[in-house]
């Protein structure tokens, strides 16, 4: 299976993950708004919503990044600028990934 047959794949699945979660969420942001402080920390104690969260997040940032670099390789002609973008889109992708993986440890266990 070719690259672009893989990337193509895994947007699919991106946005088939996030149709749900992106209903799930927009709820639950609606409804956090009117808890109070207690309410929310104990929202997020849930392992199930953290997990949601989570699960969303990472989601959002695979199916961004696919996307930029879709519209990269589609719009920037020059290889040397083309592959350096996509460097960059990678390099803050994964650090955001593990920043978000590292932040909902934190939650699970210190919660």
């Amino acid at each position: 299976m070719k690259n672009y047959t893989k990337k193509w794949i895994v947007q699919r699945i991106t946005a088939f993950i996030l149709i749900p979660l992106t209903f799930w969420f927009v709820y639950k942001s609606i409804s956090l708004i009117s808890m109070s402080y207690d309410q929310v920390i104990f929202f997020f104690s849930s392992i199930f919503n953290v997990f949601l969260f989570y699960i969303m997040i990472i989601a959002m940032l695979i199916h961004g990044k696919l996307g930029c670099e879709t519209i990269i390789e589609d719009y920037i002609y020059s290889r040397d600028s083309r592959n350096y973008i996509k460097l960059l889109i990678n390099i803050i992708t994964y650090v955001f990934i593990f920043l978000i993986t590292l932040s909902t440890l934190k939650i699970i266990l210190f919660a």
